[in-house]
C-alpha cells in the first residue's frame, strides 16, 4: 500500500476496510463513502470503522447513500436516505448512530439530526424534463416537460376555497346537542350549482304502523334541495301520526329537527294530520353532507330514509363541538357571497381581529359593497390593507365564517407550443385522455352514466360497464379518428349524386367533389354557431356554452374576457355510414351527412356537407332559445351499432340535456321516438318528464337499424321502453309495439319489477329481431326478446325452443357461473348481430380474485374465447356439460409457447394455457405471462355473420384477442410461415384462422390506449390501435382503403401516415 509521508506524520493507505484484516496506528482506510484514520492497533474485527471509536477516528467525511430510511437501521453521519420522496443526510454526531420511530426524517424530534437535501414529489414524474415547482398549498409539486417549442411562463394560481367570479351561497342551520342552543348555530357556504328546482306533490297514509307514501311502504325517498314537496296527510290513518323531517351528520349521529331552533327550517303545516285538507309542505334546505330521514314524532320506525342532490358544499361544519370553518381567498380577487332572508338575521364582513361578535363593530367596508345585508348579496374584494376577516350573522351572533386572505401566488406554466397538426391524435399530454367521455374513436361512448345508481369499480372508471354500440366500429368499410377539434376520417366517401351525400357521411368536409374511396384523411369542417359566436361575445343567454356539461369553466376567455379558443373541443362523435353527430365538450351538438331524416333538427330533410348546430324544441313545437338553448351530454343514434350499410336511411335520433330532459327525432315506424305516433318526425323534439314519472332520464339506448327499440335508465334506476316489441324485446310480456315509454321495471310477476338497472344492451340484425339484456345494481344479468335454436346465442336456455321470450329470465347458469361465491357483475358487451356472444367481468367475489371474466352465446368460431369446441355451437334441446356447455364458461388464455423450437403444423411447444386467475401471483402459470385487470373488451359481429373476434385490453394497455380473424394482429405464430395457427386446446387438430383462446398481440411500442374494429365482414376485417405516445396503428383488409392504405391488405400493424394529403 502506498504510504504518505509528510515529515513528522505518516499515513499509510490501506484502501477499503475490511473485516478480514489487521490495522496498525496511522493506517488510513476508505469506508461508507468517509475516510478513517487508525489511532490505536485494530486486530481483524467485524465492527466497522464508523462503530469502532476505540481504534478509529474520522479523518474526512464523505455521503454514503444508504436507500430508503427504516426505523430498524443505524446510520452515522455522512448518510444520506431518502423518505417521503426527499432526500436527507444525517448531520450529527450528539446521538450516533441514529435509529428508530423518534428520529423519523421530517420530524421536529429529527430537525437537529436530519437535514433536507432536496425535496422531491412522488409518481409525478411522467418523463424525462419534468420539472418541480412549489404550490400555494406549500407541498411541491411537478410540472410535466412541455411539448416542442414551448417555453416557461407564469400564471396566476390563487389559493381560495372556491372560484374567484363566482357566487357563494351562504346557509345557516341549527346543530343538535349545543348547549345552550345558540352555539349550534352552523354556517355553510356552497356553490350556487343548485339542482333545477322541483315542486312534487305526496299522498301519504299508515298502514302496518309505517308510512305508506304514493302506495309503497317507507318509500326511499329521492329529493333535490331547493325544491318543494307537499304530503297531503289528510287521509284517516294519520289521525294519530305526525310526519316530521331531521337530518344528521352520520348514520349513528344524533338527529336534529327542521322544526326547532331560531332557524328558518322550510317546514309548513297546513291543518290536522287525518283531516281533510292537511297537508305538510318542506322546502328542503341545501346542507352538504347530511343524511335526511322522513319519521313520526309520536311513533318509531315508520319512516325511511331521504336520498337527495344538492349543490357542492364548498365548507360548514357537521357538528357544533367542531371548531367553524375557515375558507381561503386571495386578496385582490372579486368574490359574491349570498346571504339568506330571515326575521332578526344581519350580515357582514368583519375584522378578524378586531370585532364584537353582535352589532356593527369590528365591520370591514373598504372592499365591501354593500356592507352589509339582511338579505342578499354581497360583493367583496380584499385588498393588501384588508385584515383577515370573518363572516358574521349579527343578529343571532352565532353562525360564522373565518376568511384567511392570501397574497396572490404564481405558477409555471408552458406555452406557444410548436403544433402538432390538428388531425393528428391526441398526445397523452392532454388531460382530456383522463376523462373517459372524450373518446378517441366513433361510436366509442361507454357507459358511466349510471353511476349515481351504482358506483363503478375503481379500475373501470374510464372503461364503464360497457360500451354504448357493443361492437366498436366507426362505419360501413370507413376508418377514422377523434383529433383535437374535429372528426377525421379516410376510407368509403362514395358520392352519391342523386341525393348529394356522402356514403361516408358526417366527414363534413365542405365540398361534394368525394365520389370515391381515399385512403387520405379528410377532416370535418363546422359552419360556425350563432351561439359559440355570442357565447363568446359576453351574450348572457349562451354563457352556458362557455363551460362543460359538468358546469365547470373551460377557460375559453381569459379574466378580461378575452378569447382564448376559436372552436370548443370535440368529445364524441356518433355515426352511421352516410351521417354523423358531433358532440362538443360544452354541449353544442352538430351534424353532418345524410338528412333524410331530420338532420340537425329544424324540420327539414337537407343533406349537409359541413357540420351545422343542431336546434331543439320543447314537447309543443316550440324551439328553445338563450338560456333555454339546452346543453346536450349524451346521445344515441340507431345505426351506430355494427357498421353496416343496411336501413341506414331509416334512423332516428336520440339526446339528452344536462336537466335530465330526453329529445328524440327521425324515422318512427314503430313509434321508437316514444312521441305516442308511428309518424316520423324531423324535429329534436323533448319528452315530457311526466311520461317517466317526473324523473330525469339518464341513460339511452336502442337496438339499432330502423326496427327499433328504443330504451331508458331514469335518476332512480327504473327502465323504460318504447317502440318495436314484436318478439318481446321490450320485456314487457306482450308483443305489442308501444308508441310511449312503458315501465319495463313495474311489470307484476316481472323477474325486474321493483329492481334497479345499471346497463344493457339491445340489438337486432336487420333482420326484425331484437333481443335485450339488462344488469341490475344486484350484479345480475337478464334477458328477453327473440330466441332462435333454443337460444344459443342469447345465453339463457330456452327448453321449448320458443322464438319469443317476453319477460325478463336470469341467464342460464348465472348461479354456477357469474354470480357463484357471490359474484356480482360490474361489466358486460355484446357483438351486435343476430349470432350474439355476451363477455362479463365480475368482482369476484368470494373467490379471492380481483376480477373473473366470463363468456356465453354464440360460439361457432371460437368467439367465446373459453376454449369451448365449436361444435358445441348447435341447436340442441339438451344443454350439454364440460367442453361443450355453450351456456358460459371463464375466459381463457394461452402464451403461444416457446418462439425457439421448431413449431410445425399444429407442434406450439411448451405452450401454456389456463384462465385469468391461473396467471395471477399463486396460480398454475404465474410467472408465464403478465396479464393485468381486464378493462376493456370489444367484440365485432357483422350482420347475418357468426365468424365474429374480440380483443380485450388490460390495465397495463396489453392487447389480446380471439375468435374469427381472416386478416391477423399476429401472423405466423409457427415456423411453417402460414397465417394461421393451432386454434387451441378445444379444437387442435388443424391450424385454423381463429383462436379458442386469448393470446396476446404486443406488436408495437407502448401501451394500448384504445383500440378500434374496422371493416363490415369477417373477410375484410382491419383494425385501429392507439398506443400511448400517441401513434396510431393500423392494419388489415384495405377494401376501399378502410385502413388507410393506398392498396393491399396487409396482416400486423403498420404505423399510419399523417402527411398524405387530403384536405389536412
Amino acid at each position: 500500500m502506498a504510504q504518505i509521508d509528510l515529515g513528522k506524520l505518516k499515513f499509510t493507505w490501506k484502501g477499503t476496510w475490511s473485516t478480514t484484516s489487521a490495522y496498525e496506528v496511522d493506517d488510513v482506510v476508505f469506508y461508507n463513502g468517509s475516510s478513517y484514520i487508525c489511532i490505536v492497533d485494530a486486530a481483524n474485527t467485524t465492527d466497522s470503522p464508523e462503530q469502532n471509536t476505540t481504534n478509529w477516528t474520522v479523518m474526512q467525511r464523505g455521503i454514503n447513500y444508504v436507500g430508503t430510511w427504516s426505523s430498524s437501521t443505524s446510520y452515522y453521519r455522512g448518510d444520506v436516505v431518502l423518505y417521503n420522496s426527499t432526500a436527507y443526510i444525517m448531520d450529527s454526531d450528539s446521538v450516533s448512530p441514529l435509529s428508530g420511530t423518534n428520529y423519523t426524517p421530517g420530524t421536529t424530534a429529527s430537525t437537529n439530526h436530519w437535514k433536507v437535501l432536496s425535496t422531491g414529489t412522488a409518481g409525478t414524474y411522467a418523463a424525462p424534463g419534468d420539472l418541480e415547482y412549489r404550490g400555494n398549498a406549500g407541498s411541491n409539486l411537478a410540472l410535466n416537460i412541455g411539448t416542442l417549442g414551448s417555453s416557461l411562463i407564469v400564471e396566476n394560481d390563487p389559493k381560495e376555497s372556491f372560484v374567484a367570479g363566482t357566487t357563494a351561497v351562504y346557509e345557516q342551520v341549527q346543530l343538535p346537542g349545543a348547549t345552550p342552543a345558540t352555539d349550534g348555530k352552523s354556517a355553510y357556504l356552497f356553490n350556487s350549482d343548485h339542482p333545477t328546482p322541483e315542486s312534487v306533490t305526496y299522498t301519504v297514509t299508515v298502514a302496518g304502523g309505517k308510512f305508506v307514501i304514493n302506495g309503497t311502504s317507507q318509500l326511499a325517498l329521492t329529493l333535490k334541495t331547493g325544491s318543494t314537496y307537499t304530503f297531503d296527510v289528510s287521509d284517516a290513518t294519520n289521525a294519530t301520526h305526525v310526519l316530521a323531517f331531521n337530518a344528521r351528520s352520520a348514520a349513528t349521529s344524533p338527529t336534529f329537527d327542521f322544526e326547532t331552533g331560531a332557524v328558518a327550517n322550510g317546514v309548513t303545516r297546513s291543518g290536522t294530520p287525518g283531516q281533510a285538507g292537511a297537508t305538510v309542505t318542506w322546502v328542503v334546505p341545501h346542507l352538504g353532507q347530511l343524511v335526511y330521514e322522513y319519521y313520526c314524532t309520536q311513533h318509531s320506525g315508520m319512516g325511511a330514509a331521504i336520498t337527495w342532490t344538492s349543490s357542492t358544499k364548498i365548507v360548514g361544519r357537521l357538528l357544533h363541538s367542531d371548531s367553524h370553518p375557515t375558507i381561503d381567498l386571495t386578496r385582490g380577487n372579486h368574490y359574491t357571497f349570498t346571504f339568506p332572508t330571515a326575521t332578526g338575521m344581519t350580515y357582514s364582513i368583519k375584522d378578524q381581529a378586531n370585532h364584537s361578535k353582535a352589532g356593527t363593530n369590528g365591520r370591514i367596508t373598504a372592499g365591501v359593497t354593500p356592507d352589509f345585508v339582511a338579505g342578499g348579496s354581497i360583493s367583496f374584494v380584499p385588498s393588501d390593507a384588508t385584515p383577515h376577516a370573518i363572516i358574521r350573522d349579527e343578529g343571532l351572533s352565532a353562525d360564522e365564517i373565518n376568511i384567511t386572505l392570501n397574497s396572490m401566488f404564481f405558477k409555471p406554466k408552458w406555452s406557444g407550443a410548436q403544433s402538432r397538426k390538428q388531425d393528428e391524435p391526441r398526445d397523452l399530454s392532454d388531460t382530456a385522455y383522463n376523462d373517459p367521455s372524450y373518446n378517441v374513436f366513433a361510436n366509442h361512448d361507454i357507459n358511466n352514466y349510471t353511476e349515481s345508481i351504482l358506483p363503478l369499480p375503481g379500475y373501470l372508471k374510464n372503461s364503464g360497464r360497457g360500451f354504448r354500440y357493443g361492437t366498436t366500429s366507426v362505419g360501413y368499410r370507413q376508418g377514422g379518428i377523434i383529433t383535437r377539434t374535429r372528426y377525421t376520417m379516410w376510407g368509403n366517401m362514395l358520392h352519391n349524386g342523386s341525393n348529394g351525400y356522402y356514403y361516408g357521411g358526417g366527414v363534413g368536409a365542405g365540398t361534394s367533389a368525394i365520389n370515391t374511396a381515399d385512403y387520405r384523411p379528410w377532416g370535418s369542417n363546422w359552419r360556425t354557431p350563432k351561439i359559440w359566436f355570442e357565447a363568446l361575445a359576453g351574450n348572457s343567454d349562451y354563457a352556458h356554452f362557455l363551460t362543460g356539461v359538468d358546469g365547470n369553466d373551460l377557460g375559453y376567455l381569459n379574466a378580461a374576457g378575452e378569447p382564448q379558443v376559436t372552436k370548443p373541443r370535440l368529445k364524441q362523435v356518433h355515426k352511421g355510414s352516410y351521417y354523423a353527430y358531433h358532440l362538443y365538450e360544452n354541449g353544442i351538438v352538430t351534424f353532418a351527412g345524410y338528412g333524410g331524416y331530420g338532420s340537425f333538427g329544424n324540420g327539414v330533410t337537407r343533406d349537409a356537407h359541413q357540420e351545422y348546430a343542431c336546434v331543439f324544441h320543447d314537447e309543443s313545437g316550440t324551439r328553445l332559445t338563450g338560456s333555454n338553448y339546452p346543453k346536450i351530454k349524451q346521445m344515441e343514434t340507431s345505426n351506430a351499432h355494427t357498421g353496416d350499410h343496411g336501413a341506414q336511411s331509416y334512423y332516428s335520433q336520440y339526446m339528452i340535456d344536462t336537466d335530465g330532459f330526453l329529445y328524440t327525432m327521425g324515422y318512427n315506424g314503430y313509434g321508437q321516438l316514444g312521441n305516442n305516433t308511428t309518424s316520423s318526425n324531423y324535429y329534436f323534439k323533448r319528452i315530457p318528464k311526466a311520461s317517466f314519472n317526473n324523473a330525469d332520464i339518464i341513460y339511452v339506448h336502442t337496438s339499432g337499424y330502423y326496427y327499433t327499440s328504443t330504451y331508458a335508465i331514469d335518476s332512480t334506476g327504473k327502465l323504460w321502453g318504447w317502440g318495436r316489441n314484436n318478439y318481446g324485446q321490450l320485456g314487457l310480456g306482450n308483443t305489442t309495439d308501444q308508441t310511449t315509454p312503458q315501465e319495463i321495471t313495474n311489470v307484476a310477476g316481472s323477474q325486474l319489477l321493483g329492481k334497479k338497472v345499471v346497463h344493457l344492451q339491445a340489438n337486432q340484425d336487420d333482420d326484425d329481431q331484437g333481443k335485450c339484456w339488462v344488469l341490475t345494481d344486484e350484479g345480475k344479468l337478464y334477458f328477453f326478446g327473440y330466441l332462435e335454436n333454443y337460444g344459443y346465442s342469447t345465453g339463457y336456455y330456452d327448453s321449448s325452443n320458443t322464438t319469443s321470450q317476453t319477460m325478463p329470465q336470469l341467464l342460464t347458469n348465472s348461479s354456477t357461473l357469474w354470480n357463484s361465491n357471490d359474484q356480482k357483475v360490474v361489466y358486460f358487451v355484446t357483438n351486435n348481430n343476430r349470432y350474439s356472444t355476451l363477455y362479463i367481468i365480475t368482482d369476484g367475489g368470494t373467490t379471492g380474485a380481483t376480477q373473473k371474466l366470463y363468456a356465453t352465446g354464440d360460439n361457432a368460431y371460437a368467439q367465446q374465447g373459453t376454449a369451448t369446441s365449436t361444435s358445441s355451437n348447435v341447436s340442441s334441446s339438451t344443454q350439454g356439460t364440460g367442453i361443450n356447455n355453450w351456456f358460459g364458461k371463464e375466459l381463457q388464455f394461452r402464451d403461444l409457447g416457446q418462439d425457439w423450437n421448431d413449431q410445425s403444423n399444429q407442434n406450439i411447444v411448451n405452450e401454456s394455457f389456463g384462465n385469468w386467475d391461473s396467471f395471477q401471483t399463486g396460480g398454475s402459470n404465474a410467472g408465464k405471462m403478465v396479464i393485468g385487470k381486464i378493462v376493456k373488451i370489444m367484440p365485432k359481429g357483422y350482420s347475418g355473420e357468426n365468424a365474429n373476434r374480440v380483443v380485450l385490453i388490460d390495465e397495463y394497455g396489453q392487447l389480446f384477442a380471439a375468435g374469427y380473424w381472416n386478416y391477423q394482429m399476429f401472423p405466423n405464430t409457427e415456423l411453417d410461415n402460414e397465417s394461421n395457427m393451432r386454434s387451441g386446446p378445444a379444437d387442435n387438430s388443424t391450424d385454423q384462422v381463429y383462436s379458442d383462446s386469448f393470446y396476446p398481440v404486443n406488436q408495437f411500442p407502448g401501451k394500448v390506449v384504445d383500440y378500434c374494429h374496422v371493416g363490415p365482414t369477417n373477410s375484410e376485417n382491419a383494425w385501429h390501435v392507439l398506443t400511448d405516445a400517441g401513434v396510431l396503428y393500423v392494419g388489415g383488409d384495405s377494401s376501399w382503403s378502410q385502413n388507410g392504405f393506398y392498396y393491399g391488405g396487409y396482416h400486423g400493424f403498420w404505423r399510419y401516415q399523417w402527411n398524405l394529403g387530403g384536405n389536412t
